[in-house]
Parts: C-alpha cells; structure tokens; sequence
C-alpha cells in the first residue's frame, strides 16, 4: 500500500492537468462526504454511499492518469520475452527518460542491459530498483542474477538468498545451487537441486550437469536434454566471455558434451 501510494505521488507530476484536477477535487470531496458521515448522523447512510461512489471514480481516474505507463512497460516485457533486447531496451529507456518508470520496469531494464553484457548498467539499476521495493524479491532476484553474470558468486549468494527470504519463486533455488556450485559449496548445492525441479529444459540441462559433476555416480545429461537445453547456456557463454562466470559456463559446455559422449 505504501508503495503505491509513493508511486502515485511519484506519478502525479506526469499526468495531464485535467487528470490532475479530477483527482485533487474527488479526494477532496470525498473527505468532505467522510467528515459529514461521522459528523451528522442523520446523512451518514447517503454520505458514505457517495464517498463509495467517488472512491471508484477517484479510481478510475488515477488509472486513467497512469494510462501511458501500463501500454509501454507491457510491449517492453513482449520484446524481453521475444529475446528482442535492443527493442526492449528503446523502450524502457524511453521511460526512464520521461520519469515514468516503477520498481518492476527498471528491473526489467536492468535485466536487459544484463542480456545485452552491460553489467555495469544493470547493476546500477537494479540497486536503483532496490531502492525503489526493498522488500521485494524481484529486483533482488535480478540484481543477485547479475552479480553471478559479473562472476562475483559471494555478492550473488546474498542476493539470491534474500531473494527466496522475500518470496521469491521456487525455481529461483536452481539458481542458488548454481551459485553454491560456483563457490565450491557442493554440499549446499546438492541439497538445492535434489529438492528443486524446472519445466524450463535449460535448467534441466544445467541441473542434470551439476548433480552429474557432483556425484558421478549420478547419470549424465540425456542427448534430448542436451538438444533442448544447450543452446540457452551456448549463448549465455557468448554473451559473458569476458567475465569468470561466461570462462565457466565455456568449461561447463565442454564437460557437459564429453559426459554425454559417453
């Protein structure tokens, strides 16, 4: 509630002056109709029943206010999901540059500078993000998931951790056994990926590759799971080369295609 109220206010200075006007006077007179409930008695029923009416109305206008927000956060979430960034970015940027970007649209520009191998840029906007929704796991997720790009694993365990604290999905503990992985915390990330599974098959792959390297004992990534799989961490190699994490991952594609070769 805090929050969207701070981000209402935030907001306000943006909207037309028609809009600015209809909500200054419908919360004004709905403080008006409030004070004549409890003041007189006799006009509570019908004051309470306009005070309802306005709240909607208030409502709606506000909705109306942030109208130009909803259309382009939405589209720039699109060109994200599409695997179109640069499109994504133009977007997100475009807010930014206008101050009409919330908590979840500068985590969505952060994540796609990190897609782009801006890691500098994200990390700066997803602190900003933070900032924004301290409690919220979904900048903190995104934040710890840069520092593992950047390749400092200790910065990304504590994102990551506070993340699942927030709420974080469940899948989000693949990524944490990835990052105890990384660390050398075998232990930890055993415990992680035997309790956790993905429908996603790149987590499959990666997840099947770990407990593999962790206990050879364990069977190997399947060439099925390789197929499906490999591409995503293929490409996540190019697009990190130059950090540890992107040496890592190459390391990682070599082991993952001589296990399955056996």
């Amino acid at each position: 509630m805090i929050w969207a109220i701070t981000r209402i206010a935030s907001d306000f200075k943006t909207w037309d002056r028609a809009t600015r006007i209809a909500v200054i006077s419908g919360f004004a007179l709905l403080a008006a109709l409030l004070i004549v409930a409890f003041a007189v008695p006799d006009l509570r029923q019908p004051a309470l029943l306009g005070a309802g009416g306005l709240l909607i109305v208030s409502e709606l206008a506000v909705m109306w206010g942030n109208r130009g927000m909803i259309a382009p956060l939405t589209l720039a979430q699109r060109h994200y999901v599409a695997g179109d960034f640069d499109a994504a970015l133009r977007v997100l940027e475009g807010m930014r540059a206008k101050g009409k970007i919330d908590m979840r649209a500068a985590t969505l520009l952060g994540n796609t500078y990190r897609q782009l191998s801006r890691l500098a840029e994200s990390e700066a906007i997803l602190s900003e993000a933070i900032h924004k929704a301290p409690d919220h796991y979904f900048p903190r997720y995104g934040f710890g998931r840069t520092l593992l790009a950047k390749g400092d694993y200790a910065g990304a365990l504590d994102s990551i951790r506070r993340a699942i604290e927030q709420g974080a999905p469940a899948v989000v503990h693949l990524d944490l056994a990835e990052v105890y992985f990384r660390l050398g915390m075998f232990a930890e990330a055993r415990a992680e990926l035997e309790s956790h599974q993905s429908s996603e098959p790149y987590r499959q792959l990666m997840r099947a590759y770990l407990l593999h390297t962790i206990d050879g004992n364990l069977p190997p990534p399947s060439p099925e799971l390789m197929e499906s799989g490999l591409p995503y961490w293929v490409a996540s190699a190019e697009r990190y080369r130059e950090t540890p994490y992107g040496v890592a991952l190459i390391r990682d594609i070599d082991d993952m295609q001589g296990a399955a070769s056996k």
